[in-house]
Formats: structure tokens, sequence, C-alpha cells
């Protein structure tokens, strides 16, 4: 049925407005293992910073990481049959490691970015993933067959959708009695338009970094060292992918008005996501004194969110449809 409905949606895929194209066109080249995703770059490819992650991630259950926490608490043991969707799917880590924990018997994945999803299909083709069903869509264009999934999931993708009560609601529609709605999730500010206050701790954390931790890895400024952060423009960020945070700061609202949210684990980077980027590189396992600089940053940042100064700016949820 939902291979269906993909076909038919795929012939639409021509038409999508020119926002869209962009995005698509982004994400078929700026897709996970390029180097905007490097530990050189990239604050959450940093191990020190992933292991902080993975304990907020899981609210410090000892699961090794958060596709597993949702599997183990909420799923529980394998669902016999079990049928998954993974919404934004980019280049498959998530339908992979599912595929290697067992946890379902087929799983449709899909995306818009035709150059991510050849990766995907050539990644599970490699390692005899055919349950996997991936297809190019765009999901706030397509229905979804109802009773349909034991789980739905988005690893970093929902902020990318602008018509989330539409999402939302097809989702819930498409889960069986006792799915689960599950997402990793930036929820910050749209298009990363921070306020002056979460601005203003961003860059008196950044100037705490001695200089020999704030020498860039980023191309064209490789070795300098960074005097200031380079927080984004949100005019800018609407230019590279119009779907950029659309609305992230709305995501949790409408969620909640759909669904019962079961766990709500905040992982921050409210101030690490933009403060250690172009600089993660500098932040190495056998540099014992860079390790305490990031301790620092993680302790100001923790402060920060505890005391309710920030909010966090990543979650992880699990939910289930509302019943009417």
């Amino acid at each position: 049925m939902f291979k269906r409905i993909m076909s038919k949606l795929s012939g639409k895929l021509e038409e999508i407005s020119a926002d869209k194209q962009v995005t698509a066109d982004h994400w078929s080249e700026n897709m996970a293992g390029s180097d905007a995703f490097s530990a050189d770059v990239y604050w959450l490819a940093v191990p020190a910073v992933q292991r902080r992650h993975q304990r907020k991630a899981t609210a410090g259950s000892g699961h090794p990481g958060w596709v597993q926490y949702c599997l183990k608490e909420f799923l529980g043991d394998p669902v016999q049959g079990a049928r998954m969707l993974s919404i934004g799917c980019g280049t498959g880590t998530l339908e992979r490691e599912l595929y290697r924990l067992h946890a379902f018997e087929h799983c449709d994945a899909v995306d818009i970015a035709p150059g991510a999803l050849d990766a995907a299909r050539a990644e599970a083709l490699a390692m005899g993933a055919s349950t996997i069903n991936y297809s190019l869509c765009d999901i706030e264009k397509t229905d979804l067959p109802a009773n349909q999934y034991d789980a739905v999931w988005f690893n970093g993708s929902l902020h990318h959708i602008r018509e989330l009560e539409v999402v939302c609601q097809r989702v819930a529609h498409s889960l069986k009695p006792g799915g689960w709605l599950f997402f990793n999730e930036y929820v910050g500010a749209n298009h990363f338009a921070f306020d002056a206050q979460q601005r203003a701790a961003i860059s008196h954390a950044f100037g705490l970094i001695p200089e020999q931790f704030r020498r860039s890895f980023v191309q064209g400024s490789y070795g300098q060292v960074q005097h200031a952060v380079p927080l984004p423009d949100p005019a800018d960020v609407v230019k590279v992918d119009p779907s950029e945070a659309v609305r992230s700061a709305d995501i949790l609202r409408v969620v909640g008005e759909h669904f019962d949210i079961r766990a709500l684990n905040l992982c921050g980077g409210s101030l690490l996501q933009f403060l250690m980027h172009g600089i993660a590189g500098n932040f190495k396992e056998d540099n014992p004194q860079s390790l305490r600089v990031l301790q620092m940053l993680f302790d100001i940042e923790d402060g920060l969110i505890e005391s309710g100064t920030l909010k966090s700016d990543f979650v992880i949820v699990a939910a289930s449809p509302r019943k009417s």
C-alpha cells in the first residue's frame, strides 16, 4: 500500500517549489559523512560530546544510544512483524541501526533528497538490508496509510518540516494501537535566530576558550585563530536551505497537541552547537587540557539550562498518539 502511495508521489516531485528544490539539492550534497559533519568541524562528532549526548539522550539509563533507549524502554521486546517508518531518512544511518538491532520486519524510509537516498540504498544493499524500502517523497504532501506502523522515527529531520500540524496528524493516524513516535531533534530558535540572551551566553563562553583551542578547521580559514563565534545570520540560513529549523521552536507544542509525550530528555547544545563549530577538532581525546576546557563548557551549558536561563536546543522524545 505504502509503495503505491510513494510511486504516485514520485511523479509529483517534479512540481515541488523552488524552496524545496534548494533543500533537496542541499541535502543531496551535504550528507552524513561530508566535511560539514566531520569531527574537526561538527560539535556532535567529537567523541567526548557524543558520550555526553548519549548520557542525556538515554536519561542516564545506560543504554548505548537513543535508538536502543527508545526500543528497550518503550517498545520492549521485539514486536513480531514490526513495521517502521523513518521520515527524512537522509543517508539511512537510523534504518541501518534498526536493522542491525533486528527491530523490524519491514521499514519504509522517505526523504526529499535524491542524492542522500542513493547513498542510503547503496549502504543498505551492501549490508543485505532488503527489508528497507527507500522512496523519494515530500512528506508534507503525502497521506500515510492508517494503522500501519509500530513506530515512526525522525532523526534530525522534524525541524525541517513546515507543515508540522499536518504531518503530526498523519503520523498519529499511521500508527497502530500502541504505536510510538520517536525523535532526536533540534527544537531551538527558528532559523537559529537566537535571542540576545542566548547569543550573549554563546559569545561569553567562547571567550573563555584559550586561543590554542580556537584554531579553525574550516576551509578558507584553516589554522587561523577564531576571535568570534560564527553565529549564523537567519537570512543566510534560509538562503542555504529554506527548511532549516523552519519551525523548530514550535515542535514540542505541536507534537503535544497530537501526542502524549512520555519522555522528554534534554540533550543541551544550546551553547555547544555553534560555540564549537569549526573548532571541534581542537578537542582531542589525547589532550587532557582540551578535555578539561570542554568539561568547563559542558558545566556552563548545564548550569544555564538547569537554572532555566536557557532552554535545551536538542531533545529526545518518545510519544504516543492521544486518544480521541
